[in-house]
C-alpha cells in the first residue's frame, strides 16, 4: 500500500476537499443574486448619505460598512496574517521544512494572481484594464476637464487620455466617477480566492496533525516519548488557535461575499470575478495532483 503522504493513494485522495466542494462560491453568487432581484428592501436605491430617505436598509449595503473598510479593504493583510499563522503551526517533523517552503511558493502565486489583477499589470490592474476597453471612463472627472478647457484653454494632458488610463482608485480620489464599462468585482475576486486558499490549507495543516502529531518511533526512550507528547501538546494548541482564527476569517469573508453578491455588482461581474478567482485555486491545488512536475515545486497542503 502507497504511504499516506503519496498523492496517488486511495487514502490521500479521499483526505483531499473534493474540487465540488468550491460549489459553494456560485451557490452563494446565486443565492445573494435572487435575494437582491426578488427582495423588496434590495430594489431601494442606495446612497451613502445617511440623510437620504432612500438610504439602503441594510447596514451592508453602504460601502463604508466597518467590514468593508476594515475587513474587505485590507484583506490582503488579514490573508497575509493566516496564511503564516498557518506556516508557523505545521507540525515538526523531517520534512516541515520543505512543506514550508512550498506553501511560500503557494502563497507567492496568490499574491502575484491578486496584485496582476487587482493592483498592477504593467500599469493599470487587469480589472481596470477590462474596465476601460469595455467602454469605462472617469466621468464626473472628465467633464471638469472638460469645462476648464473650454472656459479657461487648459493646457496639458488629453482629457480622453485621462479618461481612458486613470485607474478606479485614482478616479475617485481626483473626484470623479468610475462608470460607464464591465466592472469585473474585486471583492468576488479576492473573497473567493482568500478563502478557498485558506480553507485548503488549514485542511492541510489539519492532516499534517492528524497523521503525525501523535507519532513516535517504537524504540524511543522514555525521556524522548516524553519530549515529544510536551512538543506535540504545545503544537496542538497553536495549531487550534491558528484554526479558529483562520476559520473566523473564512466565516467573514463567506459573509461578506454574500453581501457583495447581494448589494453590488451585476450577474456577469460577479461570475467573472469568480471565475479568475477559481482558475487560481486550479493551477495551484488541483493542476498540482495532476502534474508531478508542478507538484515538486508547490506542493500539496498535508502532504
Amino acid at each position: 500500500m502507497p504511504p499516506p503522504s503519496d498523492p496517488s493513494s486511495p487514502s490521500s485522495k479521499l483526505r483531499f476537499p473534493p474540487a465540488k466542494l468550491l460549489l459553494i462560491y456560485p451557490i452563494t453568487l446565486l443565492t445573494g443574486s435572487l435575494f437582491s432581484v426578488l427582495s423588496p428592501v434590495a430594489q431601494r436605491p442606495l446612497s451613502d448619505d445617511p440623510d437620504v430617505t432612500s438610504a439602503p436598509l441594510n447596514y451592508f449595503a453602504r460601502k463604508d460598512n466597518i467590514f468593508n473598510i476594515f475587513f474587505v479593504k485590507i484583506g490582503w493583510i488579514w490573508f497575509t496574517l493566516a496564511f503564516g499563522a498557518l506556516i508557523l503551526s505545521y507540525t515538526p517533523s523531517p520534512d516541515r521544512g520543505r512543506r514550508q517552503a512550498q506553501a511560500l511558493s503557494r502563497y507567492a502565486l496568490a499574491t502575484l494572481v491578486w496584485y496582476l489583477v487587482t493592483q498592477w499589470f504593467f500599469g493599470p490592474a487587469i480589472i481596470d484594464r477590462s474596465f476601460v476597453i469595455t467602454g469605462g471612463r472617469c466621468e464626473d472627472a472628465l467633464a471638469e476637464l472638460h469645462a476648464a478647457e473650454s472656459e479657461k484653454g487648459v493646457v496639458g494632458a488629453r482629457v480622453d487620455d485621462f479618461g481612458t488610463y486613470l485607474t478606479a482608485t485614482a478616479c475617485k480620489a481626483a473626484g470623479g466617477e468610475w462608470s460607464g464599462g464591465h466592472d469585473v468585482s474585486g471583492h468576488v475576486f479576492m473573497l473567493v480566492l482568500v478563502t478557498a486558499v485558506l480553507g485548503f490549507e488549514a485542511v492541510g495543516v489539519m492532516m499534517q496533525g492528524d497523521g503525525e502529531a501523535t507519532a513516535t518511533a517504537p524504540d524511543a526512550d522514555a525521556n524522548e516519548k516524553t519530549k515529544t507528547g510536551v512538543e506535540v501538546e504545545s503544537g496542538n494548541e497553536i495549531r487550534t488557535w491558528t484554526l479558529r482564527f483562520v476559520a473566523g476569517i473564512i466565516g467573514l469573508g463567506g459573509w461578506m461575499l454574500l453581501m457583495t453578491a447581494i448589494w453590488f455588482h451585476t450577474w456577469l461581474e460577479k461570475a467573472n470575478g469568480l471565475l479568475i478567482s477559481l482558475g487560481a485555486i486550479y493551477v495551484i491545488y488541483f493542476l498540482p495532483r495532476r502534474m508531478v512536475e508542478w507538484r515538486n515545486i508547490v506542493g500539496i497542503p498535508g502532504v
